[in-house]
């Protein structure tokens, strides 16, 4: 077996951060052949990863396991939980060892915004308070009043909890959170921001509070890095090369943001900065192979290991080789860093964890048969739910059904109802298989995406029609654009609350005030109803198509073309000199396993509409006809962002069973998680580093 290639990481005496080198033969990754050889005292004694033998088998005398490795943390997803959990503990002195199914690191951390929701009297909520840049980053003025940044930790868990707050579509964000676990949550909210700012992360100016964070106070600030001539992490800067451009219309495989690469973070007060959560997952990333973490990608949690199935400590995990392969080279992908990386291709391997197991391995929206218990239309399989980025394995509950195997109890089920990002919904950027992780040509996962999508915009929904798996439509289409996100957060009055605002009080939430500010769509909700299509035993609704003419696409400019549709096409955009042979090619896609039976007749009877200015069928206000071929058929992807509901975890971030009993042992964070309706990072890295600072506690077996 050889070693793979790998980026050089360097990290030159002085501090100097990490730089991208080319390939060289400094093979940095460990293959199983040469852990063996060099042995714990060689090539893994300074973080305590121990492999059992050159035979990789030892027993374990509780259950005969055979152990082929063994450490002090074994941690299970390398994303927001992960890699936080991942230097935490190291700092704290434990070994550790990160297993990612996954080909690189970052998770959904590092295709997000970046927009990291803490606070409770926070370093960046005191620096925008008073005004300050003390580090020179160039910021303007703070964006919000300095009242607004004036909190603490006993304000914070008032608000993760307030009962009384209800959002525009009469749901009540914070009133079913868990109370154990976001006590905890606000306490340890303060110092996650100085843990993140200690590993590399600027951040910009405050700009209001992400979603599930609370109303009265503004908490998020935007993760930043500064274009520069080297992309050198402890001195915040990134190469263009390394950035990506929207604008060039190309990625890099350093940046795995989705929606676009490196947007400016000038509107957010940092001018000359960009922004992204890749800057928080390589900074982590960075640290955590500095201070000897090792790694293990392209590797799947099968099973926790437990003394007894329902009773004793969590002794380690069940692992299988997952790599991924370049759909044109066949190509194993490699992940960019491999320093500290353990390239083992043992198909099934288990793991000794001497303090325990940190489960940070995601949600369940890949996995039909899980999300289904919760919300039956979910069985339509064309769900879009993140799998372009991270594999068709990424949110396949296998750390929940893991766990719960073992014992373990579930939390917070309850809380997709009425979350835009926690339930489908209807995505104004068509004709993409990956919506929510479409990256641009020069990242490796852009040849599984294909096409990076076409951005409709509120307008162009006047020159499209929706249709269901038939060829009928089911909605005004002008909606889908009002149906924004309803999330109630700072500032007070968005999303529907009163401003001012007044914490706990009833009025929050009266029949009166919701009658007042309801405005919730059901453009996603009648897409996923039932129709002529729909078969048993599970009548899933099917796919959904914007249709539209020439015409529509000279009026609003879109630029059909690659990257933003597929060349060759794939399934999910589709062009016809008429409406009929547009009906059939519509069953090239995977999902769609009829032709468009009423697409003619339906879009006859818009024509006769939009011709009467009237539309009695759904009142959509504003209608042009669809007339002028070449015609498209573009794919409106019904996707789902966000697993909320896991594992019920207290407020160390152990995980509990069925008699509320921690399970010893084993911790969980982030969307693996249950009990709270918190979006993104603030939720994954509190969490694990509440796991890791807990979890080093533990005693050694």
């Amino acid at each position: 077996m050889n070693c793979l290639g790998s980026r050089a990481h360097n990290v030159p005496a002085g501090g100097e951060g990490m730089s991208k080198k080319p390939d060289d033969d400094d093979d940095n990754a460990l293959s199983r052949r040469e852990f063996f050889k060099q042995g714990a005292a060689a090539g893994v004694g300074a973080v305590g990863l121990t492999a059992i033998g050159a035979t990789g088998a030892q027993a374990a005398s509780a259950n005969d396991t055979e152990w082929d490795y063994e450490v002090d943390v074994v941690i299970l997803g390398g994303g927001g939980v992960g890699l936080t959990a991942a230097v935490r503990a190291r700092d704290l002195g434990a070994s550790v060892l990160v297993v990612e199914q996954n080909y690189d690191l970052g998770g959904k951390l590092a295709h997000s915004g970046g927009w990291t929701s803490l606070g409770g009297g926070d370093a960046i909520q005191e620096r925008d308070r008073l005004g300050l840049d003390p580090d020179g980053l160039g910021l303007t003025a703070p964006l919000h009043p300095s009242e607004d940044f004036e909190d603490d930790p006993e304000r914070l868990f008032t608000d993760m909890t307030d009962w009384s707050v209800v959002n525009d579509g009469a749901v009540a964000e914070y009133r079913y959170n868990d109370r154990e676990l976001h006590r905890a949550w606000a306490d340890n909210a303060p110092a996650v921001r100085q843990f993140l700012m200690d590993n590399h992360i600027r951040f910009t100016r405050i700009a209001g509070t992400h979603y599930g964070g609370g109303m009265s106070r503004a908490r998020a600030p935007w993760a930043m890095i500064k274009l520069g001539d080297v992309t050198d992490i402890e001195a915040g800067t990134i190469t263009s090369e390394d950035a990506g451009s929207t604008e060039e219309e190309r990625s890099s495989p350093f940046n795995h943001q989705s929606m676009g690469p490196a947007p400016s973070a000038t509107g957010f007060g940092a001018p000359g900065w960009i922004y992204g959560g890749f800057v928080i997952a390589r900074s982590l990333e960075h640290s955590a192979r500095k201070k000897g973490v090792r790694f293990m990608v392209n590797r799947h949690l099968d099973e926790v290991i437990r003394e007894q199935q329902f009773s004793g400590r969590v002794l380690g995990v069940k692992a299988s080789y997952t790599p991924r392969f370049d759909p044109e080279t066949g190509e194993r992908l490699e992940s960019y860093w491999s320093d500290g990386n353990i390239d083992e291709t043992k198909e099934v391997i288990n793991i000794r964890a001497r303090r325990g197991v940190i489960i940070g391995t995601g949600g369940y929206m890949g996995n039909i048969p899980f999300r289904t218990m919760f919300d039956p239309r979910m069985s339509e399989p064309s769900i879009q739910y993140g799998d372009g980025l991270m594999g068709v394995r990424h949110e396949d509950a296998s750390g929940i059904v893991a766990s719960m195997r073992v014992g373990a109890n579930l939390a917070g089920m309850l809380q997709p109802y009425g979350y835009s990002l926690g339930t489908p919904h209807l995505v104004g950027t068509i004709g993409t298989r990956a919506v929510y992780d479409a990256v641009m040509p020069g990242h490796p996962v852009f040849k599984f995406i294909r096409a990076f999508g076409i951005t409709v915009g509120g307008g162009g929904w006047e020159h499209v029609i929706a249709v269901n798996q038939v060829g009928q439509r089911f909605y005004n289409e002008s909606s889908i654009s009002a149906n924004a996100d309803t999330h109630a957060a700072y500032p007070p009055g968005s999303s529907g609350t009163n401003n001012p605002f007044t914490p706990l009080d009833w009025r929050n939430s009266s029949v009166e005030h919701v009658r007042d500010t309801y405005n919730k769509g059901a453009a996603a909700d009648a897409a996923l109803a039932m129709n002529e299509g729909s078969r048993g035993p599970d009548y899933s609704s099917g796919p959904v198509w914007a249709i539209f003419d020439q015409n529509a696409v000279d009026a609003n400019g879109w630029d059909l073309r690659h990257p933003y549709i597929a060349e060759p096409p794939d399934g999910f955009f589709h062009k016809a000199d008429t409406l009929a042979e547009l009906a059939r090619k519509v069953t090239e896609n995977p999902y769609q396993h009829m032709p468009l039976k009423y697409l003619e007749e339906t879009v006859a009877k818009y024509n006769a509409a939009a011709e009467a200015g009237v539309d009695e069928e759904f009142e959509k206000p504003v209608m042009h006809k669809i007339e002028t071929g070449p015609f498209y058929a573009a794919i409106i992807p019904l996707a789902v962002n966000d697993s909320y509901g896991g594992l019920r975890i207290n407020g160390k971030a152990q995980v509990m069973d069925m008699s509320g009993q921690a399970i010893p042992g084993l911790y969980a964070g982030g969307e693996a998680s249950g009990g709270g309706r918190q979006h993104g990072i603030g939720r994954a890295t509190v969490t694990g580093y509440m796991a890791a600072t807990n979890i080093v506690q533990e005693p050694l077996i």
